[in-house]
């Protein structure tokens, strides 16, 4: 009998934690989510075969997820902006950063349940960091200019998601709604909306720049 030829082995691996994770964020943006059983079947393997590559499973594969969405805001050119006033780098950090997380709405809610700690994800935040202290933030005002941006960037994101327009309102029952709907609605509400409150967020920045006891006692005092 003739001997069988070896079998020659794969050049290229043919499952890796970063086609995981891509598959991962695939499945969130056509399926609003994704499971170990469907992901297998997406990639042509056991489950089992994932966890080789994925050791914690469904967190794991979260984090990677968040860190694929950090590396697509670090891919739109000059990001985080350098050799401009504070305020215009803020501004594009926000815009960079929302745009990159906006394309994949269906994955925020997963992603903010679990904590920041993938290096991607964390450079990002700590660029923004950099930004707010060369500004002049420090102690507790930096927490909160901090805090803001990002809530403003996340919400904008999940805003993504949203059907034009979001509200369906009829005149005799919610008649100033169904009026704002009418007057207001362009087609941008979205856009429009983010960028309104960029500006108004940039303009509370310097305010509490400017004074920032007063901005403290006038925020402890509201609540």
């Amino acid at each position: 009998m003739s001997e069988r030829p070896a079998m020659a082995r794969p050049r290229t691996q043919l499952l890796t934690s970063q086609k995981i994770h891509r598959a991962a964020l695939e499945l969130f943006d056509e399926q609003n989510n994704f499971s170990i059983p469907r992901l297998a079947q997406r990639l042509g393997v056991s489950p089992s075969s994932l966890y080789h590559h994925v050791s914690g499973g469904r967190t794991d594969i979260i984090k990677g997820i968040r860190a694929l969405i950090s590396q697509e805001a670090y891919s739109r050119g000059d990001f985080p902006p350098r050799g401009v006033r504070w305020q215009d780098q803020v501004r594009q950090w926000a815009i960079n950063y929302r745009d990159a997380l906006g394309r994949h709405p269906m994955a925020i809610p997963a992603l903010v349940g679990e904590p920041v700690d993938d290096t991607d994800t964390l450079n990002i935040y700590e660029n923004l960091v950099q930004i707010l202290e060369t500004a002049g933030f420090q102690d507790e005002l930096l927490l909160q200019a901090l805090s803001l941006i990002d809530v403003l960037a996340l919400g904008s994101a999940v805003d993504a998601a949203s059907p034009e327009p979001p509200w369906k309102a009829s005149h005799s029952v919610h008649p100033a709604l169904s009026r704002a709907l009418t007057s207001g609605h362009t087609g941008r509400r979205q856009e429009d909306a983010f960028t309104f409150g960029l500006d108004a967020t940039i303009d509370k920045l310097e305010q509490m720049l400017v004074s920032p006891s007063e901005e403290m006692f006038t925020s402890k005092r509201a609540l």
